[in-house]
Formats: structure tokens, C-alpha cells, sequence
């Protein structure tokens, strides 16, 4: 991707390029709106789930009740990773048994309420975890202002054609439950939050054009970037960059969940609000139009570097808000929540390691 890609009219109102037909198309199909969740009862085997409304049906008891003459399949029962690998054909059927299974009582007689259950990282293991750094004006400012990046850094008026998205990795191994307690490792005083929306991809790619990213994209979830403030910039190497590894790649610093919604049933991406808090306290409350690259421009400027995989995820920028800015972080017995629109809230407990 070449930075002078994106339209200048895109780029100066801040929205996505035009979406394709297909997924204009897609998104705007009839049907019983539903959520996709992995999760566990009382610390059992992680099981897939389609949500509707707050009842849980494990999608094997799904698929066997759905199942009948003239009725197309899914792919796979087994996680929603093996939905993603043919996500055109399963969302199709998925719309389906949603309809269905909403007016059967024996499939409410399966289900569990989600409050009852355990809620596990909806893609258990992506391949690729993708973040965008400083992707919200308010937080490259606070960073500035805290230290953690230089004061002549670029300031986004809307002209983005000389720059492009900056990403890192995380290791997928880092991810948690949108309820599951995080560990702050052990000598570590600067563990701080970062309300973030993420997608999950579902269509094998190279080289895609931001106007179609969307057609790659199964649906989004809420997320957090935990981050370890202390270690991302490394004291003993002066002449080097953050340390994103050691900063950002502990256990269970990347709570997800407790929901995939499809991408057909979110009205729009582009405004939706990220909102943290602290023991009650709001820390974070920003939106999704805020954003300096969109998460379709994201897609377009990874996918050049190299493929994009079914189940891959990107996670989009935090808003402003985070501890670092007013030298404020976490500690064992604080309770973090994290919710974007529509995808569901976060409640996870930082305790000490063991």
C-alpha cells in the first residue's frame, strides 16, 4: 500500500472507502439477528454457541435440531474458527437455524443463559494478531505528553496520504475471557488499559483493496490491549524502538469477547463507542469515527506486508483515556470494564501472580 492510495474525500471526512456491492449486499440481509460465543460450563471443555438475546445453544445442539430435508448444512460444529474458514456458507445457514430455533422451545430447553456460563475468547487461536498503534489523535497527544513518544511526532487533521497505519503482533496465546481474572506479572507497576474494537477475518487475502476489506471481515468483538508500561520501552536499549513483545505479550493480556457479532447486524463500524472503566470510574470514552486509519485501511496496509488467513484478527486503536496519561495504572483488586456498542462488556479482575 502506497500511502497516496485512499481518496482524498475518504480520507478528509475520515470514512471508509465505498464498500462493495457484495457486502452491501450481505449486510443488508433479512434475518433473526444473532451472536456467535465459545464458552465453558463451571471450567469444562470450551464449547461454540449461537447467542440469541442472552440464552446460549451449544451450535452441535443447534446443527441437530436445525437439521431436516432441504436444509444446507455447517461447515463444522466444532469452534468458530472452522465457521470462519467458509463463513459465506455458514452465515447463510446460521441466519436460518437463528430463525428457527427462535420459535423452538426444545432449543431453549438446551440452552444456558450466557450470565451462567463461561465466557472463553470467541477465536480461540488466531493466527495472526494484528494492533494498530496510536490510531486516535487523543491518544497520540496524551503519549506525547507522558513521554512515550517524541513531541515533533505527526498530528492527523484528516490529511492522512503521507503516512500509513502502524501495526504490531501480539501473541494470540496472550488472549482471555471477557470475564477471566489477569494476572499483573510479578515486579511490574505500570500495567495500563486499552478499550479497543476488533475484527475477525474470514476470507483468505493479498493485497485487498481497503473498498473491499469488508468482504474479508466474519464480524467484530470488544476487546482490550492490556500493556505493561513498564517494560515497553526498554531502559538498557536507549537507541531502540518500543519493545512491543515485552510491553504488550504477557498472559492474558488480551481479554476478547464475550461475543463475535456478525459484521451484517452492526449498523455501522464507524460509530460506535469504546468505553472503559475502573472500579466504576470511566477512564475511557471515545468512538469509532475518531479513528485516524480505519480498520478497512488497516486490512489494505497489512495485507500488502503478507497474507491475511482466515481467523486472523485486527484490533483497531484505543481511544484517549489510558493510564499512562495521567501516570494512573492498575493494580491487584482493581476491576477493569471494557464495552464497545452493540458487542458486548468486559469484566476482568487484575490480581497478583501466584
Amino acid at each position: 500500500m502506497t500511502p497516496a492510495r485512499f481518496s482524498a474525500r475518504a480520507i478528509a471526512a475520515n470514512v471508509p472507502p465505498q464498500q462493495s456491492a457484495e457486502h452491501r449486499e450481505r449486510d443488508t440481509m433479512n434475518g433473526r439477528a444473532f451472536k456467535l460465543g465459545t464458552f465453558a460450563k463451571s471450567g469444562g471443555k470450551p464449547f461454540p454457541a449461537l447467542v440469541l438475546d442472552e440464552i446460549a445453544i451449544p451450535l452441535d445442539a443447534a446443527a441437530d435440531l436445525y437439521r431436516g430435508p432441504g436444509r444446507k448444512a455447517l461447515s463444522s460444529t466444532a469452534s468458530i474458527q472452522d465457521l470462519l474458514d467458509d463463513w459465506d456458507l455458514n452465515f447463510a445457514v446460521l441466519q436460518e437455524m437463528a430463525a428457527a430455533l427462535d420459535r423452538d422451545g426444545e432449543a431453549k430447553a438446551k440452552a444456558a443463559t450466557v450470565a451462567s456460563l463461561d465466557a472463553r475468547p470467541p477465536v480461540g487461536r488466531p493466527g495472526k494478531m494484528f494492533y494498530a498503534a496510536q490510531n486516535f489523535q487523543e491518544h497520540v497527544d496524551e503519549m506525547i505528553r507522558a513521554g512515550m513518544s517524541p513531541k515533533d511526532g505527526p498530528k492527523f487533521t484528516g490529511e492522512k496520504s503521507t503516512t500509513r497505519p502502524y501495526l504490531f503482533l501480539k501473541a494470540p496465546s496472550t488472549l482471555a475471557g471477557a470475564n477471566d481474572d489477569i494476572e499483573i506479572p510479578r515486579g511490574l507497576k505500570k500495567i495500563d488499559w486499552e478499550a479497543e474494537i476488533a475484527c475477525a477475518i474470514s476470507k483468505r487475502g493479498r493485497h485487498i483493496k481497503a473498498e473491499r476489506a469488508l468482504d474479508h471481515v466474519a464480524g467484530w468483538m470488544t476487546t482490550n490491549d492490556v500493556s505493561a508500561r513498564d517494560l515497553q520501552i526498554r531502559q538498557d536499549r536507549p537507541g531502540l524502538r518500543s519493545d512491543w513483545l515485552n510491553g504488550k505479550s504477557h498472559d492474558r493480556f488480551a481479554p476478547m469477547g464475550p461475543f463475535l457479532v456478525p459484521r451484517a447486524f452492526v449498523k455501522d463500524h464507524m460509530n460506535l463507542f469504546i468505553r472503559l472503566s475502573v472500579n466504576g470510574a470511566v477512564k475511557q470514552n471515545g468512538n469509532t469515527s475518531q479513528f485516524i486509519f480505519t480498520p478497512e485501511e488497516q486490512i489494505e496496509y497489512a495485507s500488502d506486508i503478507l497474507s491475511l488467513e482466515c481467523g486472523d484478527i485486527f484490533v483497531c486503536g484505543t481511544c484517549g483515556g489510558v493510564g499512562q496519561g495521567t501516570n494512573t495504572f492498575l493494580n491487584a483488586g482493581d476491576v477493569m470494564e471494557t464495552e464497545v456498542e452493540g458487542l458486548g462488556r468486559m469484566r476482568n479482575k487484575f490480581v497478583a501472580e501466584a
